[in-house]
């Protein structure tokens, strides 16, 4: 890995925090139930990010930013919505 990525710390601290990214959204997506999010979707960001980053770290963590700031956001404000519904009640 070291010899791929180079020898700068630089570089190795920005694949690690790639790599901590994409470790992040690939358990957020698997730990969603079925109910909110088809498996084939599971499958397709698993895959965009872990490929990508095992081509070229950074196209990874920037496919699990976009999750993490898009698809999980909507997710999570529709789960506390009905949470905060429920709570009025």
């Amino acid at each position: 890995m070291i010899a791929l990525v180079g020898s700068s710390a630089s570089s190795l601290v920005l694949y690690a925090v790639s790599l901590i990214l994409v470790v992040w959204m690939v358990v957020d997506v698997v730990r969603r139930p079925q109910s909110t999010m088809a498996l084939s979707r599971k499958v397709a960001w698993i895959a965009g990010s872990v490929v990508g980053w095992l081509v070229f770290g950074f196209i990874g963590a920037a496919v699990a930013i976009v999750y993490l700031v898009g698809p999980r956001r909507r997710m999570n404000a529709g789960r506390h919505e009905t949470r905060h519904w429920m709570e009025r009640r």
